[in-house]
């Protein structure tokens, strides 16, 4: 007969049967599960201890092509060779150690043969987990409207993806189902963590009056409805896809081709002695990656506040919270010149410049990489 038996090794399979007749069984045959990998048994025949196995018993088994002790993947049939692996001898047990781990899903058949002895035990391993597919988190600009110069997305993922493949994957269908041609950079701007790919259209072809513009045309189309579309069999780097098709879909709207200004920027400033959030809120949308690059917060002595920056709103705000309560007195919200907008102006330069552009654009020097804008934490007058 055949019964499993619990144990803190994992689920031990005994094979017991009747010796010459004998009214109590003499040899058992069972399986040790490693705990921390269900894959990884023993195999182990224990004799009586009134009948041990004999001491060349390993030299016996190891001569023989159909070894009279050893284990099987599916049915233990005569022709067919056992797993290979190692024995040894200790005591009263025979143990069998397979040469690699068992393979998931399948039914082990365990034998001994000898005289008046013919025992047969199973080992059924799980079947293998389905790995979690990984996940698009994020596609920033979160916006359904974007300028019809737009530079680039943000695609975010819950884990590292395969890298040289994005072109395969990534396509762009206008209003009518039709994909648009070579859209984007051919360039593959993976974060060092794998898990973010900035995901440019071709900036030739949004650059009006450059050779690809003129030639191609630009991606976008002012009124024009696109989706940008992420093919499911896009892979993890641990070779597990996506599964599902992802989508974005928005609208093209007026190109945005002046220079990025301050104006027109309000700062909620908390009150000293809290963590309440510095909220700075934008007439238009900003680029998501700058945002969380490009801006930060000093004290009255000029050294950077530690804290949480966040982006909320469609990137319409900015918000941070200190890691210590803020201090009365004079802060700055520290704006580096290289934060664009979405079609890649900065506080710095518009994106593109013409002649009468030019003439009112302010393109700012190196030395200015920063603009600061002055804010006071004050403390909250008790009311009376």
């Amino acid at each position: 007969m055949i019964r499993r038996v619990a144990t803190r090794f994992g689920w031990l399979v005994w094979a017991l049967v009747a010796h010459l007749g004998a009214a109590e069984p003499s040899v058992g045959l069972r399986f040790e599960v490693d705990s921390d990998n269900p894959l990884a048994v023993t195999l182990i025949a224990e004799a009586p201890a009134n009948s041990p196995w004999p001491a060349d018993s390993i030299a016996l088994l190891s001569r023989t092509s159909q070894p009279w002790f050893g284990l099987w993947l599916g049915e233990a049939k005569p022709d067919s060779p056992p797993l290979a692996g190692t024995y040894s001898l200790a005591g009263g047990k025979l143990c069998f150690c397979p040469g690699l781990p068992l393979l998931p899903g399948q039914t082990y058949t365990a034998r001994l043969e000898r005289p008046g002895l013919n025992l047969r035990a199973e080992y059924r391993t799980a079947p293998q987990a389905l790995a979690a597919a990984p996940q698009l988190s994020a596609i920033y600009p979160t916006s359904d409207r974007l300028p019809a110069n737009h530079l680039k997305f943000y695609l975010v993922f819950s884990e590292p993806m395969e890298s040289g493949v994005f072109l395969r994957h990534c396509r762009l269908v206008d209003a009518r189902g039709r994909e648009v041609e070579a859209p984007f950079r051919e360039t593959e701007l993976l974060s060092p963590d794998g898990k973010r790919l900035t995901l440019w259209f071709h900036p030739g072809r949004q650059k009006t009056g450059v050779n690809l513009n003129v030639e191609f045309g630009p991606v976008l189309h002012e009124g024009g409805d696109y989706r940008l579309v992420i093919d499911g069999r896009w892979k993890s780097a641990r070779g597990v896809p996506l599964g599902t098709e992802v989508t974005k879909t928005f609208r093209a709207v007026p190109a945005l081709h002046e220079q990025l200004t301050t104006r027109g920027w309000k700062l909620a400033v908390p009150v000293a002695g809290a963590r309440e959030p510095l909220r700075v809120t934008f007439p238009q949308p900003l680029d998501w990656a700058t945002l969380n690059r490009m801006l930060r917060v000093t004290g009255e002595s000029g050294g950077t506040v530690v804290g949480e920056i966040t982006v909320a709103r469609g990137e319409l705000e900015w918000r941070f919270v200190p890691a210590q309560p803020w201090r009365a007195g004079r802060h700055e919200l520290r704006v580096a010149t290289a934060l664009e907008d979405h079609a890649g102006n900065s506080l710095a330069r518009p994106f593109e410049v013409n002649l009468e552009q030019r003439a009112r654009s302010r393109v700012l020097p190196a030395s200015e990489a920063e603009i600061g804008l002055p804010f006071f934490p004050s403390r909250q007058e008790p009311k009376p």
